[in-house]
């Protein structure tokens, strides 16, 4: 118990590893699909403007894949952060358990 309630260090465990990480991978995986959806310049045509459509395609293409990459790496910081607050309340636990006596 700390502060009052209780915290279940396995269930934090289990939740960055089943629910955020792998919800990392499934956004990866959606990076690693997106941008394989490369488009040559013949798909734009020979319009005036298919030049410029052609570098805003490759501009958002090239956004969309940084932004899923920032995605994927706070999903793993969080994962890394549920695991070290599990430990911490494994650590303090033991340690007030030590204090106070008991066996840990």
């Amino acid at each position: 118990m700390s502060g009052g309630f209780n915290v279940d260090g396995s269930a934090l465990r289990t939740y960055a590893k089943n629910g955020v990480e792998a919800a990392a991978g499934r956004v990866d995986a959606i990076r690693a699909r997106t941008h394989q959806l490369a488009l040559t310049q013949q798909t734009f045509g020979k319009l005036p403007q298919s030049d410029e459509l052609k570098a805003d395609y490759d501009t958002q293409r090239k956004e969309s894949r940084d932004d899923l990459e920032d995605a994927v790496d706070t999903l793993y910081a969080i994962v890394d952060a549920l695991r070290e607050s599990a430990d911490a309340y494994h650590t303090t636990e033991k340690k007030i358990s030590g204090d106070l006596g008991g066996g840990a």
